[in-house]
């Protein structure tokens, strides 16, 4: 394959989505999983394992999260125990509508969790894992200190005043 691509793109993301796994939280592009061997880590040391060089590797990195509806509004970490979408059919966002509706104005507390690697949102039984500044820069960090090709976002258009865009 080396010698056949220019470039590969890993999708490191939609790891998780309630639509999926709608019984707990995920972080939907976690860059580590110390429960599970499906993380945006496993996907390209996986690739780097098998013998595709890193050189030729691109890191995907989402504009966009999912939005779960917790059992219980005290317990609001990753993992905790949910009941599927929350706030639209597939609990699907993009980042511009997490940071302007349900943080902005609904007033979500928000989190970074170093585990993960990634960034979530409560607020009441509305809980949204998806990826902030601090979590696009700790991909961003990773890819060069893997030695990446680089990085490539999905749904541009969906970045709030260029925000994630201009962290990388």
């Amino acid at each position: 394959m080396e010698n056949n691509l220019d470039w590969i793109t890993v999708m490191a993301f939609d790891i998780g989505a309630p639509t999926w796994k709608p019984n707990l939280t995920e972080a939907p592009a976690a860059l580590y999983n110390p429960f599970s061997e499906v993380s945006g880590d496993s996907e390209i040391s996986s690739w780097i394992r098998a013998g595709f060089p890193a050189r030729k590797i691109v890191f995907g990195l989402p504009y966009y999260g999912y939005a779960w509806k917790l059992k219980d509004a005290n317990n609001h970490g990753f993992l905790a125990p949910a009941n599927g979408a929350d706030i639209t059919a597939d609990g699907a966002l993009g980042y511009t509508h997490i940071r302007n509706r349900i943080i902005g104005q609904g007033g979500a507390i928000t989190a970074f969790n170093y585990t993960f690697a990634s960034d979530y949102c409560y607020n009441g039984t509305t809980w949204v894992g998806y990826d902030d500044v601090k979590s696009i820069l700790a991909k961003i960090l990773y890819a060069k200190g893997k030695g990446l090709l680089g990085y490539f976002t999905w749904r541009v258009g969906l970045d709030d005043n260029w925000t994630l865009s201009k962290t990388v």
